[in-house]
């Protein structure tokens, strides 16, 4: 399955996702074989993209640092922990101390070298924590981190948005720019919110309870909720990892590419740069599945990641029909680059 913009619908795609209009109700089911003459009636509902059959996705190979089934239980047991503590009002919050141990403990056996897909993103809010939880572990790692800093990192990452359970707004593929000013006076009550419900929990270390007021600060002091120029890492970490996986999974802001994401994070005035050049590093530029143009003009499918981020593994599709197909690592001397997403 792939992201697909209605634009380039050239007839024959499968449905992947059911399309669905605003109000929820469903348009065209998953298995729908869609036409060319489509592209006029989706593009009036203002709906720019669809999720579509990858005739690709068996020669794909996701890098990730989980299974997806392992990633799904840490997310459910998150979710399950978090959900408790805010509709009975208890202290079941402290269960996240076990599951802290448990991700950090899963995290120590990865692989240090390599280069992650993030593809198919929702702005599911604890899809977004366990994202942001991983990619502040992989700077955690690069900065040498002991194991007992990790875990409190990690813990701030799983509450840092727990305030968002307190106040009523719309974040999911919105952007603040379309709020009006009480909506997004509300959307920032989050950060606050978040912090005072924890404030009390003894058992948090102060620095977890810190990651959650000031994940939207930032280095220039142009931030929320407090314009404070954090120099603790664990909020630097916090604050460009959330920014960047907002940007990618439509999290307060309109969903945007990997390469979009990293331009946003690489103003230097307000994240750490040498952060943003180790996310650089680790995270595919071109995930598994990303339909590119390579600067010979040939139209390719990305099927794996290199040690380069920039430089995958492709598949020359010459033709969405075609049954053969050839492959070329980019990561090497006189490799055709890419020089664009389709």
């Amino acid at each position: 399955m792939r992201e697909y913009p209605v634009s380039e619908l050239t007839g024959n795609e499968i449905l992947a996702k059911p399309v669905c209009k605003e109000n929820g109700s469903v348009i065209l089911e998953i298995g729908t074989a869609l036409k060319v003459s489509y592209k006029e009636s989706l593009t009036s509902l203002n709906i720019q993209k669809i999720y579509v059959e990858d005739p690709f996705e068996k020669y794909e190979k996701v890098n990730f640092y989980f299974e997806p089934e392992i990633f799904l239980k840490f997310e459910n047991d998150l979710k399950a922990i978090l959900s408790q503590h805010i509709y009975r009002k208890d202290s079941g919050l402290r269960k996240l101390e076990s599951l802290v141990k448990d991700l950090v403990t899963v995290f120590e056996r990865t692989e240090e070298d390599r280069v992650l897909d993030i593809k198919n993103r929702t702005s599911d809010m604890y899809e977004h924590t366990m994202y942001i939880t991983i990619l502040v572990m992989l700077l955690g790692r690069e900065y040498g981190f002991s194991r007992k800093r990790m875990e409190d990192a990690v813990l701030g990452c799983f509450l840092h948005d727990l305030g968002y359970r307190y106040i009523d707004v719309n974040y999911q593929d919105y952007s603040c720019r379309q709020m009006n000013t009480a909506e997004l006076y509300e959307l920032k009550k989050h950060t606050i919110m978040g912090f005072t419900a924890l404030e009390k929990e003894i058992w948090i270390p102060e620095i977890s309870k810190l990651m959650v007021l000031s994940h939207h600060e930032r280095l220039d002091g142009s931030g929320y909720p407090l314009k404070q120029k954090n120099k603790e890492k664990e909020c630097r970490m916090i604050q460009i990892c959330d920014a960047f996986d907002c940007a990618v999974s439509g999290m307060e802001t309109s969903q945007k590419t990997i390469f979009q994401a990293f331009d946003l994070i690489s103003n230097k005035n307000k994240f750490e740069n040498r952060m943003e050049k180790i996310l650089e590093k680790k995270i595919g530029i071109y995930p598994a599945g990303t339909v590119v143009k390579t600067e010979e003009g040939k139209k390719a499918v990305v099927i794996s990641q290199t040690e380069n981020a920039q430089a995958p593994v492709i598949l020359y599709t010459g033709g969405m029909q075609e049954n053969h197909f050839v492959t070329e690592n980019l990561n090497r001397e006189k490799a055709p680059k890419i020089i664009n997403i389709i």
